[in-house]
């Protein structure tokens, strides 16, 4: 991504509504690696909904937690997409 909120903020206007690989830093433990869709884009933050164990759920993450990396986003590939099309 940048290094600017702004752009930041840009970008992700441009990817609402599409798929995405979602990896979230959480401390020492490593992290979490989900596929979602961009749901919503708000002044300070954004939210992503995914699909966990058969129930959609919705993340929220401000914009600084991607330009601090403690949140990276990227597109989904195509093969991905054809196993979870309902996401």
């Amino acid at each position: 991504m940048n290094d600017n909120l702004d752009d930041i903020r840009q970008q992700m206007r441009g990817q609402k509504g599409e798929h995405i690989t979602l990896r979230m830093r959480c401390g020492r433990r490593g992290g979490t690696t989900q596929d979602g869709i961009i749901d919503g884009l708000y002044p300070e933050v954004f939210t992503v909904m995914v699909r966990e164990h058969g129930y959609r759920r919705r993340y929220c993450f401000s914009y600084s937690e991607v330009l601090t990396h403690h949140v990276e986003i990227a597109p989904c590939p195509e093969s991905l997409l054809s196993l979870h099309p309902e996401t």
